[in-house]
C-alpha cells in the first residue's frame, strides 16, 4: 500500500474522521489492480464463505481455488513482483462445485489444506516449511463423514480447529467440530448445534481464533415461525465461543456451558431474541433455483476478532437486501452497523447479496467486503454484480468505501474470499481473491464445466 494512502487511512480511522465516506465510485476504486490467477476456475472457484482461500508463507501469498474440472488448484504469489512463482493442483476431480478447500497457516510455517467434500469425506494435506508439494496427513484418512463446507483455523499452539455442516440425507443439519494438536490425531467430531428445522439447510459454519486463543463460531439459525403461517420461517444467526480449546462451549450472557448439541431454538441470537417481521417469511419453499427459500439461510459472513477480543461478523437479510456489521462489546452486547448506506454512496439502487466477508488490518482497521447487485436482481452471480470493500473504525462506523473493479454491467465480479487475519502471520491489509464470470451452478448444474477467471487483489 502506498505510504500516502496508508497515512490517509490511518488519519481517517484514528484521527477522528471515521464517519467520512467517499461518495463517488470513480474516486473510490480500490488502488491495487488485481492479478489474474487462472482462466479455468470453476463457477464456485473461490467459494464458500467459511473456507479461507489465502494464507502466508514468508513473503509469499498462498492461494487455493476450485477448477472447472472440480480439482483444487493452488498458487504461490510474490506480492512484490506481482508474479505467480509456483502453482499446481492437489488431489483429483471431486464430486461437484461444492468441494473447494480451506487453507490455514501453522506458527511453524506449515500450510494446512482441508480438501472439501459435498456430503462426503474431508482429506487433510500439508506443506511443511521448505517443501513445495502437498503431503497427505495420516495416510489421507478421512477427517469427517457426510461433511460439507470446511472452516479451518490454526491457533498459536499449532492446534487445528475445524467446523463443518453434517447433514446425512440432506436434512436435519448439525454443526460439527473437531480438532488436531500439532503432530497428533484428529479428534472424533462433536455436534455443537442441532438445526431447529428439518429441511436442507445452509449453516454458514465459520470458526475463528482470537488473540488469546478464544475460539469463536457463528452459525445460521433458521427457526420455525408459526405466526405468519404453518410453514413460516425466521432467519437469524447465533454465536458460540470456547475458552478451553474446544472442550466446552458458551454464549455471551450465559454463565453455564452449553449442553451439546444445543438445539438452535435454544440459542441466543446475534440480532436479538425477538422475531421481527423483516426477517420472517410466511411460507418456506419456492421453485428450484435462486428463488427458493433455502437461499435466505445464507446470511452470515466469516468472523474477525480485534485486539480487544471483540468478534465481528456480517449478518445479512436476504429478504430485503440489507446487512449489518455486528461486533460484540462486553457492556452493550451485540451492536450492529447498517451497511446499505455505505453501498448506496457508491452504487445507488443496489442491494446487498449474501456471503459478505470480514477481516482486519495490522493497525486494527476492520475490513468488510460485500457482494452487491442492482436491486431487481436476487440471484447469485447475476450480471452487474460488484464487490465493495468497506474500511471500518473501532466504533463500527464506515470510514471508506471502495469498488474492487470498475463496473461491468454484463459480467459479475463475485464470490470474494477476503484473507483472514492471522496473529502469527499478520499483514498490513488482507488480499482478496474473487471470480469474474457467469454463475451456472446450483441444483442440477453443480457439475458444470464452465470456466471462470480467478483474480487476486493484493494489498
Amino acid at each position: 500500500m502506498p505510504t500516502r494512502r496508508r497515512a490517509f487511512l490511518k488519519s481517517l480511522i484514528f484521527g477522528g474522521a471515521a464517519s467520512i465516506m467517499t461518495r463517488r465510485a470513480d474516486a473510490a476504486q480500490a488502488a491495487s489492480p488485481p492479478l489474474l490467477l487462472s482462466k479455468t476456475g470453476g463457477d464456485r472457484a473461490t467459494g464458500y464463505v467459511m473456507s479461507n482461500k489465502v494464507a502466508r508463507r514468508g513473503d509469499l501469498v498462498a492461494c487455493t481455488w476450485l477448477g472447472s474440472d472440480r480439482a483444487n488448484r493452488w498458487a504461490f504469489v510474490d506480492p512484490a513482483t506481482r508474479t505467480i512463482v509456483r502453482q499446481g493442483s492437489v488431489g483429483g476431480p471431486l464430486r461437484d462445485n461444492h468441494c473447494g478447500a480451506a487453507i490455514a497457516t501453522d506458527p511453524d510455517g506449515t500450510l494446512h489444506l482441508m480438501l472439501g467434500a459435498h456430503h462426503g469425506d474431508f482429506v487433510h494435506v500439508a506443506m511443511p516449511p521448505g517443501k513445495h508439494q502437498w503431503q497427505p496427513v495420516a495416510g489421507r484418512r478421512a477427517v469427517a463423514r457426510t461433511a460439507t463446507y470446511p472452516s479451518l483455523v490454526c491457533d498459536g499452539k499449532g492446534t487445528l480447529h475445524l467446523t463443518y455442516r453434517y447433514e446425512p440425507g440432506g436434512r436435519n443439519a448439525r454443526l460439527h467440530y473437531c480438532r488436531r494438536p500439532r503432530g497428533g490425531e484428529w479428534s472424533a467430531p462433536v455436534a455443537l448445534v442441532a438445526n431447529a428445522v428439518a429441511e436442507h439447510s445452509w449453516l454458514t459454519n465459520a470458526i475463528e481464533v482470537g488473540p488469546r486463543g478464544r475460539l469463536h463460531v457463528v452459525v445460521s439459525n433458521t427457526l420455525p415461525h408459526p405466526r405468519p403461517g404453518a410453514r413460516g420461517r425466521y432467519y437469524g444467526g447465533s454465536h458460540l465461543y470456547s475458552d478451553d480449546g474446544g472442550d466446552t462451549w458458551h454464549q455471551f450472557g450465559l454463565a453455564e456451558p452449553l449442553g451439546l448439541p444445543v438445539p438452535g431454538d435454544r440459542l441466543r441470537r446475534i440480532e436479538g431474541d425477538g422475531m421481527p417481521a423483516e426477517r420472517s417469511e410466511p411460507r418456506y419453499g419456492g421453485p428450484r433455483g435462486p428463488g427458493h427459500s433455502y437461499y435466505h439461510k445464507i446470511l452470515l459472513s466469516n468472523l474477525a476478532v480485534d485486539d480487544r477480543r471483540r468478534p465481528w461478523v456480517i449478518l445479512h437479510n436476504l429478504l430485503d437486501g440489507t446487512a449489518r456489521l455486528y461486533r460484540h462489546d462486553d457492556g452493550a452486547g451485540w451492536v450492529g452497523t447498517p451497511l446499505e448506506g455505505a453501498v448506496a454512496s457508491l452504487l445507488p439502487g443496489f442491494r446487498i447479496l449474501h456471503c459478505g466477508q470480514v477481516s482486519r488490518h495490522r493497525d486494527g482497521t476492520i475490513e468488510a467486503v460485500v457482494m452487491v447487485a442492482p436491486r431487481a436482481e436476487r440471484a447469485w452471480g447475476t450480471p452487474g454484480t460488484e464487490l465493495v470493500r468497506l474500511l471500518v473504525g473501532p466504533d463500527g462506523a464506515v470510514a471508506r468505501s471502495e469498488l474492487v473493479r470498475g463496473r461491468d454491467p454484463a459480467m459479475p465480479h463475485w464470490l470474494p474470499s477476503l484473507e483472514r487475519w492471522c496473529p502469527h502471520a499478520p499483514v498490513d491489509r488482507p488480499a482478496l481473491p474473487f471470480i469474474r464470470d457467469i454463475n451456472s451452478g446450483g441444483y442440477a448444474h453443480n457439475r458444470n464445466r464452465v470456466d471462470t477467471e480467478v483474480w487476486l487483489q493484493l494489498p
